[in-house]
């Protein structure tokens, strides 16, 4: 499995032991939006590839959470890019708020 660090918003693959102590510390999180007292939208860099190609590492993950409630069905998108996150979390906002 490849581990990855953030460069400002550009990923870097880098060895589990510099990942993570990056990883405990660093600030992950691409967007998290509340929709309302219940839902909750979460974007964030994983920094493990979540994908199949290793040319085409999939790093970013955006949850939709229902506050106070573990769910395993919880709605996930994932995203190569930070930019691709950005869009990915704007749309599901979107989505939920009806627009």
């Amino acid at each position: 499995m490849s581990h990855y660090i953030l460069d400002g918003r550009e990923p870097e693959c880098t060895n589990a032991v510099w990942w993570r102590r990056w990883y405990e510390s660093a600030d992950r999180v691409v967007a998290r939006t509340r929709i309302n007292p219940d839902i909750v939208v979460s974007t964030v860099f994983v920094g493990l590839d979540l994908g199949c190609d290793p040319d085409r590492p999939v790093l970013f993950e955006t949850e939709v959470m229902e506050v106070g409630v573990a769910s395993v069905d919880a709605r996930q998108e994932r995203y190569l890019t930070w930019a691709e996150a950005e869009r990915g979390h704007a749309k599901i906002v979107s989505e939920y708020r009806g627009a």
